[in-house]
Formats: structure tokens, C-alpha cells, sequence
């Protein structure tokens, strides 16, 4: 009980550093403009570059975004018992507070970044697979919405494939790799839920 009741803390604490909308409020004081009107209406990085022109602030916002997830999960790690559940529990907080924030009325981002940082904490195949998967899916189709979703899918399968002793080698902490595999899916699956508009996009552009 004491385990569950420390998740949920972890969760909700985790929940409110994701929503932090890092991107709405750096377009909203470097450009004057709101960033849930302009582009794809997403608050992340990729539409913040968009919105502003600027790469400097795309990589600021990214950057920022993925700090959201890392500090989450370390501070998860370091002060509240350490468990790789509970993390990962404040991790998929982040991430949800970033996708669906409250003070935005749950109009956010698409957790990417947020998922890269926080994972860094744990093991890093998971953001090493995705990344090589956009990479070569980028430069494939040359489009960063088919990108984010062929490694969004791929990445999870990749590593639920590897050998257990890659996994385990790229592991920052001990976790059995059953369970890193296991929440490689959730990762995926909380992203692929944001990407609903962009899957909507892809499939008018290909009728």
C-alpha cells in the first residue's frame, strides 16, 4: 500500500514538472504570439521552430522539454525510494503533463522529448533505438510527422527483440530487461496517443 501511495505521488509530482508549457511560454515572450494558434497549434519544439523561424528557440524549447523528463525521473529515483516502477510512474507522469497540461486546458505536446529524457535516467536503448529509427525513417519518407510515428512503433519492437545483454549493458541502473521492455510499450503507446492529429494529417495528405 505504502509502494502504491508513493507511485501516485510520484505521478502527480511528475505530472506537474511535464506541464510545465515550456514552449508556449518561450514563443509566447520571444515572439508575442501564441503557440496553440499558430502552425500545428502543438507546444512543442518542432512547432515553436516553426512558429518563430528560429532554430535557436526549437532547440531551446527541445531541450528544455527533455530536461522535464530527466529531472523527473532522477528526482524520482533519488527521493522517492529509488524503485524502477515508481520512476517510470513519475516518468509517464511527465510525460502526460506535457501532452495534456492543465493550465493549457490539456493542449500540449507530443512527449517525445519529455520520453527521451526521462528514459535517459533508466537505459538508454530505448532513445538510442528511437533515435536511429527517425533517423533513417526521416531520411527515408523526408517527413518528421512519418518519422515520429514509424519510430514511435518500431522502437518498442526493436527492443523488445534486442538481446537482453545489449539492454542490460545501456542500463543506468540495474532493471530486469522484462520489465524496461515493458514499459518501452506504455512509452509508445501514451506517445502514439498524441499523435492522433498527426496521423489525421498523414492520411489527408495520402487520399
Amino acid at each position: 500500500m505504502y509502494c502504491i501511495l508513493i507511485a501516485i505521488i510520484g505521478f502527480f509530482a511528475g505530472y506537474l514538472i511535464g506541464s510545465i508549457p515550456t514552449a508556449y511560454l518561450i514563443v509566447r515572450l520571444r515572439a508575442g504570439l501564441d503557440v496553440r494558434t499558430q502552425g500545428s497549434r502543438n507546444v512543442g519544439a518542432l512547432n515553436a521552430y516553426n512558429v518563430t523561424q528560429s532554430k535557436r528557440t526549437g532547440i531551446v524549447v527541445g531541450i528544455l522539454d527533455g530536461l522535464k523528463g530527466l529531472v523527473v525521473a532522477l528526482a524520482a529515483g533519488q527521493f522517492l525510494g529509488g524503485s524502477f516502477w515508481i520512476q517510470s510512474m513519475a516518468l509517464i507522469g511527465a510525460i502526460i503533463g506535457h501532452n495534456y497540461p492543465v493550465w493549457l486546458r490539456f493542449q500540449g505536446g507530443r512527449g517525445l522529448s519529455t520520453a527521451a529524457g526521462g528514459m535517459f535516467a533508466i537505459g538508454v536503448s530505448y532513445t538510442v533505438v528511437w533515435c536511429l529509427t527517425w533517423f533513417i525513417s526521416s531520411r527515408f519518407f523526408n517527413d518528421v510527422l512519418h518519422a515520429n510515428l514509424i519510430a514511435i512503433i518500431l522502437t518498442p519492437i526493436v527492443v523488445l527483440v534486442f538481446p537482453t545483454a545489449w539492454i542490460e549493458a545501456l542500463m543506468v541502473r540495474e532493471i530486469p530487461a522484462t520489465d524496461y521492455r515493458f514499459i518501452s510499450f506504455i512509452v509508445s503507446g501514451i506517445l502514439l496517443m498524441s499523435h492522433g492529429d498527426a496521423v489525421k494529417i498523414l492520411l489527408k495528405s495520402e487520399q
